[in-house]
């Protein structure tokens, strides 16, 4: 096998572990939060009065939101390694898009009611 055939391959095991251990810490996270929001309802567990349970779940959902992120800058980081600029000036396009996106949206959120 070839050099140039190795480094997709070696890309796409990167991005699936990424993805498949983020997926994994944030459903963890997220469960965790679950169970100390049920406990915390029923009175069965309190944490120095506050939400850990709230403040669990938001982590989780903050990580599921920013695993794409995270693949486009992973990608972004390989591609430049790789010296590949067409599909790395892509990829800054998209974060570039996603961080306008991101900007506009918490600027804009109280206006769109």
């Amino acid at each position: 096998m070839t050099v140039t055939t190795r480094r997709p391959f070696a890309l796409e095991r990167l991005l699936a572990a990424l993805l498949e251990y983020g997926t994994w810490a944030a459903s963890i996270v997220l469960a965790t939060g679950i169970v100390l929001n049920v406990c915390e309802n029923q009175e069965l567990l309190t944490i120095s009065g506050t939400r850990a349970g709230v403040a669990f779940v938001s982590v989780g959902v903050a990580i599921f939101i920013l695993l794409p992120i995270l693949r486009l800058t992973l990608m972004l980081g390989m591609y430049l390694r790789q010296r590949d600029y067409r599909f790395s000036l892509v990829v800054a396009l998209v974060l570039l898009i996603v961080g306008i996106g991101c900007f506009a949206g918490v600027r804009l959120g109280p206006l769109a009611g």
